[in-house]
């Protein structure tokens, strides 16, 4: 089970995750916290806005070609196959992208999937504080994945980011993670165990 959490966490940028006493190294207990972003209706939000609620938490931009897309239709498939139980999910979008994100880019982007996921964008800082709670890694790339230094303003470029959608409980902490590219009946029944709701079995 660690395993396949570790490689859902990290596996887009390379990065290893163990259960090391070693306090450089981040555990999943130290996975989500407290953030302070805007949400796609320009409305100031934190992470209390949504206590209560189960969360599908993913960092992503919305230039990115696939990753990022494919996350956002899973979960939207995942709601949609809810129904009402969809209400006590939140699904969260944090752009990592924040000067092409503005709040008018994320509203549009967002018509595209279930209304239960909101896309949350801030300054560089908010940002950057978000991805630290959630132990998310990101950085600026040129066209041919040269890394860019953070203020570069190129005409194009991408972002490298963690692909993990998080599925945090509740009570703040973290239940498993879904894969963007699993098979959807794979990842519902993730979302559905977190909820305490019957989990088909094929």
């Amino acid at each position: 089970m660690l395993a396949a959490v570790v490689l859902g966490v990290w596996g887009i940028v390379g990065r290893s995750l163990t259960a090391s006493p070693d306090p450089a190294v981040p555990t999943l207990a130290s996975i989500g916290g407290p953030f302070a972003l805007t949400d796609q209706d320009g409305r100031a939000v934190t992470d209390k806005t949504y206590a209560g609620k189960t969360l599908m938490v993913m960092f992503g931009y919305t230039n990115c070609p696939d990753v990022c897309p494919t996350g956002l239709a899973s979960m939207s498939v995942i709601l949609d196959a809810l129904g009402p139980d969809a209400d006590r999910v939140q699904g969260l979008f944090i752009t990592v992208d924040p000067a092409r994100d503005t709040v008018a880019v994320l509203k549009d982007y967002m018509a595209n999937f279930n209304p239960h996921i909101v896309a949350l964008t801030g300054t560089p800082a908010q940002v950057a504080q978000a991805a630290a709670s959630y132990k998310v890694l990101y950085r600026k790339v040129a066209a041919d994945g040269t890394p860019l230094a953070a203020d570069a303003h190129p005409a194009d470029y991408g972002m490298d980011h963690n692909a993990a959608i998080f599925l945090m409980g509740p009570d703040g902490h973290l239940k498993s993670t879904i894969n963007p590219f699993e098979p959807p009946a794979t990842a519902e029944g993730k979302v559905r165990h977190a909820l305490g709701l019957p989990v088909a079995v094929n």
